[in-house]
């Protein structure tokens, strides 16, 4: 089905508000079906949850990126792996043509300008050599493209990667990925790629991969940051812009490194604070701690914690509770929440949210 309407895309609507976070749940069950949550948060504690807005699907979808009110799900139709795209606000669902790059796809994107969307796949060589291949899917030939970046040295990729890929972003024109311990920048118009390190960097990066560390890339104020947890707490870095760069002497090029710590919380102060949310949280694990949303005005970030999610307030270093969520019975397999537009929510809860599943106003869709 055509998610087109009168040759534009219907979206989810946004608010004005600086301080308002759209959060998105993804209940997973292991007989393969799914539902999504969608809520909305003002600063930091006051939550509405939109019931038009969510839905469920009877069939196994993998949720890969969101982007202007738009969801990129990857899935099965008539036994064959494929993507979607789905509008929530409409229930429409525009499922991608076959590809025949599958095997080699290390990362998948999408861009969406609020008239047509693209959808990128990023096919790694077997070695740095061989480059990276660009494959994109444009709305506006319903056609597949396909162009190798030029002007970057793609990074070494270990054979197989453990952890969950950090969620890719979509702002200003561009997607971005984290990649083999960089982010890459693929600006849509134009298809020109840019490859920076990333501030947790290692050369050892090849090992990485088996620690899953949760990290996320966020928009707020329209700047980046780049926000994950380690042993040392967590911590949250922005992007520069090469002016600002410039004003702050760094040793270092713009192109090499062009971030700067904007906030770094240790373990014991964090830890101390979350006896009313964990009750069997004894240790410093931060593969259990897992960034969603980060905003610069409200100056607070957004935990996924093991049964609930949390704000922090990183001026005050206060905790306050946005929902709590549980296995629902044997069926159950995972929950994830992930950063989203603003959702005009229609009910408002003003306050702690206990996500009860199944929700009975979602509508079943066969994706």
């Amino acid at each position: 089905m055509s998610i087109i309407k009168n040759g534009s895309y219907q979206t989810v609507g946004s608010t004005s508000l600086d301080t308002s976070v759209g959060l998105v749940c993804h209940y997973q069950f292991e007989n393969g079906s799914s539902q999504f949550v969608f809520m909305d948060v003002e600063s930091g504690n006051r939550v509405s949850l939109n019931h038009w807005l969510c839905f469920s699907t009877e069939n196994f979808v993998q949720t890969l990126a969101f982007c202007n009110g738009l969801i990129l799900l990857s899935g099965f139709s008539e036994d064959q792996f494929c993507y979607h795209v789905f509008n929530p606000l409409t229930k429409h669902n525009f499922t991608i043509p076959q590809t025949r790059i599958q095997e080699n796809v290390t990362r998948v994107g999408l861009a969406f300008d609020r008239c047509h969307f693209e959808v990128v796949l990023i096919e790694a060589g077997s070695s740095p050599s061989n480059g990276l291949k660009l494959h994109v899917f444009s709305s506006a030939t319903a056609k597949w493209s396909s162009h190798n970046p030029i002007n970057i040295t793609p990074p070494s990729l270990p054979e197989y990667e453990f952890q969950e890929h950090c969620t890719p972003l979509y702002s200003k024109g561009s997607i971005h990925w984290e990649i083999g311990g960089h982010l890459l920048v693929y600006q849509v118009q134009g298809s020109h790629c840019e490859l920076y390190e990333l501030p947790n960097y290692s050369k050892d990066w090849s090992w990485q991969p088996t620690l899953s560390f949760p990290s996320r890339l966020c928009e707020s104020g329209g700047r980046i940051y780049y926000c994950y947890t380690d042993f040392d707490g967590f911590h949250i870095w922005k992007l520069l812009n090469e002016h600002e760069h410039a004003a702050f002497l760094y040793y270092w090029d713009y192109k090499t490194f062009p971030w700067r710590l904007v906030h770094s919380v240790e373990p014991e102060v964090f830890m101390s604070k979350l006896q009313n949310f964990c009750d069997n949280f004894y240790d410093w694990e931060p593969f259990k701690i897992a960034p969603i949303a980060f905003c610069e005005q409200a100056q607070i970030i957004y935990l996924q914690l093991p049964g609930s999610v949390v704000s922090y307030n990183l001026d005050t270093g206060t905790l306050g509770s946005i929902c709590s969520y549980s296995d629902p019975d044997m069926n159950f397999n995972c929950c994830s929440f992930f950063s989203s537009t603003s959702h005009n929510a229609m009910s408002d809860t003003n306050g702690k949210m206990e996500l009860n599943i199944p929700i009975a106003e979602m509508e079943k869709l066969a994706l």
